[in-house]
């Protein structure tokens, strides 16, 4: 079991002087919107969540989930406040079941925490629990990632290999790129997808 997937509540929630956002990623949910205009969404170790929150005040019913019980208690704090509805709770993404089916499933910067064999385990079930017409956004990390070591548990993914794995599905957007984190000082490489059912 990877130790890894504490990262952000053991190093960054839970610090005393972290200050949450709640930032919204506006460029995904013009594109979400131009897709859907209502359904449900699930959020798969969303952080922050600012993304879902105001996907939830525009009336999408959202479940969002995390491993870090810092950022779930912030999110339903927030949601209050917002005055929107959302279902926030903890779980492990390696032990989460899907019980129901979702028009949006979200997963970005979650596969590096989790194993090969779980990762892929938990596309399959993403997929299989998206509706028909249904969008997964998802954002990984590629091999040669400065945040990958030797005894990296998580999964890295190889150029490509996710644009393949939604070869039967149409892909609105697929791009591998280079991104400079500043708080890490490091660039990371990244493939961002978004594809429909």
């Amino acid at each position: 079991m990877s130790e890894e997937k504490f990262f952000f509540e053991e190093n960054v929630f839970s610090r005393k002087d972290y200050e949450f956002t709640f930032e919204a990623d506006e460029e995904l949910i013009e594109e979400i919107l131009k897709n859907k205009k209502s359904g449900k969404v699930l959020d798969l170790g969303c952080g922050e969540a600012g993304t879902s929150l105001s996907l939830a005040k525009k009336g999408f019913e959202v479940t969002c989930i995390d491993i870090s019980k810092t950022a779930i208690k912030n999110i339903k704090i927030e949601a209050k406040k917002r005055d929107v509805k959302l279902i926030a709770f903890v779980v492990d993404l390696e032990k989460f079941e899907f019980k129901e089916d979702y028009d949006i499933i979200i997963g970005t910067g979650i596969f590096h925490f989790i194993p090969e064999k779980d990762s892929f385990k938990l596309i399959n079930n993403i997929m299989k629990h998206t509706k028909k017409d249904g969008l997964n956004i998802l954002e990984v990390f590629l091999q040669g990632d400065p945040s990958q070591e030797e005894d990296s548990e998580g999964y890295y993914f190889k150029q490509n290999e996710l644009k393949e794995l939604y070869s039967d599905w149409n892909i609105l957007d697929y791009e591998e790129y280079e991104d400079y984190d500043e708080e890490e000082e490091q660039t990371n490489k990244i493939a961002y997808l978004i594809a429909k059912k």
